[in-house]
């Protein structure tokens, strides 16, 4: 049983890159501990690194099925949170929209907004816009990530320069009341810390694996955002705090909470 768990996990650190410790004990039907012991094991043997509330793989990502693995994973979770944070941006709105799979989702919810600005560094997003006869899109030049088809470095700082927004959406690698909004990559947090800055209004999506886990690199503080969008599956003492200091928080359910 053991083996077999920890094959389990091996399959989602190729495919995600990350692993969060409360999500496995819910997949797997077994305690933290456990889950820790898991992780302290396949760290010892090379295979990740953990991190405050989960681990991150050491291992490449498999790059030609790692984006269209991670678009199947939570879905009903991403589909709800896209429409509700859509129903946030308006016609002539100036939008930065983030790289990342529930942001794809929310695109695609855009798709009949009129008098719209879109300025992304996520290929998938501005492909899914370009066509719209109501929308304009700016796609930030650069450094070409074969995973999720984003672009970074010096190139899209230099071009993100050139914008300001009145919305920021932007998924969440991890997120906790002390730390703020942390992601996986260097490269990819140094460019959102500027989108954070060139937007007035920030949009946070989440999902419940999202939640008590610190990545390495700052994004910035959790005070900054304006709207934290995140699904039913999230315990209430872990989005509280985020209330607390005056973020409005929406909670949504899929399809499946409410048959």
């Amino acid at each position: 049983m053991q083996q077999v768990r920890r094959e389990s996990i091996k399959e989602l650190l190729r495919s995600t890159g990350f692993v969060n410790v409360q999500e496995l004990v819910t997949r797997f039907g077994v305690s933290s501990e456990t889950v820790r012991r898991d992780l302290e094991a396949m760290e010892k043997d090379g295979l990740v690194r953990r991190i405050h509330g989960g681990a991150v793989s050491t291992q490449p990502l498999v790059s030609e099925s790692a984006y269209t693995l991670r678009r199947q994973i939570h879905t009903p979770e991403k589909q709800a949170i896209a429409r509700t944070a859509a129903d946030l941006i308006h016609d002539g709105d100036t939008v930065l929209i983030a790289p990342g799979t529930t942001t794809l989702e929310i695109a695609f919810q855009l798709r009949q907004r009129v008098e719209l600005t879109v300025i992304t560094n996520s290929l998938p997003v501005a492909m899914e816009l370009a066509g719209c006869p109501g929308i304009s899109v700016f796609c930030l030049g650069g450094h070409l990530r074969g995973d999720d088809f984003s672009t970074s470095g010096i190139t899209a700082m230099q071009n993100l320069n050139m914008f300001n927004a009145n919305k920021l959406i932007i998924g969440i690698g991890g997120i906790t009341p002390q730390r703020g909004l942390t992601d996986y990559r260097m490269d990819e947090s140094a460019l959102l810390r500027i989108f954070v800055e060139k937007a007035d209004c920030v949009i946070g999506i989440a999902d419940h694996s999202k939640f008590g886990v610190t990545a390495m690199y700052n994004i910035c503080p959790a005070n900054r955002l304006n709207h934290l969008i995140t699904d039913s599956g999230t315990p209430e003492e872990l989005y509280k705090p985020f209330s607390d200091m005056g973020v409005q928080v929406h909670i949504v359910s899929t399809e499946a909470d409410t048959m």
